[in-house]
């Protein structure tokens, strides 16, 4: 039996490597899914057998997610997960850290996450026993050159996902988080590059077993959706090849 058989899983994410490799691995795994993707894209470039389930809504526009949960996913709920891979990316040194782009890094990254949970966790939208993974970095415990705003976000997102945690209980409702480190497909993204040219150092060499794949990160994401982790909540998991160490 596969881990994910007959469960509906809600993923948040945008058009990129890591929520695509999420999406297909999920449903090889069993799961039915349901990907809100943030961007729109031609269909050339969503892969194929995820076409079908791709709603296009910003969900970062945080007033308008109501509507999402009770205009579009109303009649695809109940769900038995829901996968944060979201948010934006972002480095600028300290006297460039104006408070527009501090904000506009906190809301794609954290406040858009907790109103996406406060209306997933009414009613009739995920059920008991259920599992909440969202996707973070290992920029929240880790203090990097120019990165303080994005570093910030995702700390205070693991910082909500610990309370949610505690407040979903409960209801058996288990909230994790992953602190990623460098993955493979995000060599080329033009902030990862930027981080790069920041840095005194070459922080990729830091990671001692080199980039992680997409493949990984949607593995680790299966596995805490699964039955087989009914305790674990509440947990930062980190998968950084070594860059911590």
């Amino acid at each position: 039996m596969m881990i994910l058989e007959n469960k509906k899983i809600l993923i948040f994410g945008s058009n990129s490597a890591i929520p695509y490799s999420i999406a297909e691995k999920l449903k090889i795994n069993g799961a039915n899914i349901i990907f809100v993707s943030n961007e729109y894209t031609e269909n050339a470039g969503i892969p194929q057998n995820i076409k079908n389930e791709i709603i296009h809504f910003n969900y970062q526009v945080i007033e308008n997610i109501s509507e999402l949960f009770n205009e579009h996913l109303i009649k695809f709920s109940p769900f038995d997960g829901l996968v944060f891979a979201g948010g934006i990316g972002g480095v600028r040194p300290i006297k460039l850290n104006q408070p527009n782009f501090v904000m506009d890094m906190f809301s794609a990254n954290v406040f858009s996450f907790m109103e996406i949970v406060r209306q997933a966790s009414k009613k009739g939208f995920l059920k008991d026993g259920s599992s909440i993974v969202a996707l973070s970095s290992v920029s929240s415990i880790k203090g990097l050159k120019s990165k303080s705003a994005y570093s910030a976000s995702k700390a205070a997102l693991e910082g909500a996902v610990r309370s949610f945690a505690a407040e979903l209980a409960v209801r058996k409702i288990r909230v994790n988080v992953i602190q990623k480190g460098w993955v493979s497909s995000d060599m080329n993204l033009d902030f990862i590059k930027d981080n790069v040219q920041l840095s005194e150092e070459d922080d990729f060499k830091k990671q001692v077993l080199g980039a992680i794949e997409p493949d990984e990160i949607a593995d680790l994401v299966s596995f805490l959706l699964g039955d087989n982790v009914k305790r674990i909540t509440g947990t930062s998991i980190l998968i950084d090849g070594g860059y911590t160490l």
